[in-house]
């Protein structure tokens, strides 16, 4: 796989989009990786801090209501 952006091999793929990209492309980003109702059914959240990020793609930071998942 190469380089989204210059073509190099990549050697990180984007956590949101799927892009490869290289070292000298890679931005660090903040992603949520699993959601869980803790104690007294609490909502938490498993996140990771410099996700691998192409910087291309556009992460929408507001939640997306979805209630056909109920």
């Amino acid at each position: 796989m190469l380089c989204w952006e210059c073509d190099k091999p990549a050697q990180a793929v984007c956590a949101f989009c799927g892009r490869g990209v290289c070292k000298d492309h890679v931005t660090p980003h903040l992603t949520l990786m699993a959601m869980y109702l803790g104690e007294q059914q609490t909502p938490k959240s498993i996140v990771v801090n410099n996700a691998i990020w192409c910087g291309i793609c556009e992460p929408i930071q507001e939640p997306i209501p979805m209630p056909e998942m109920y």
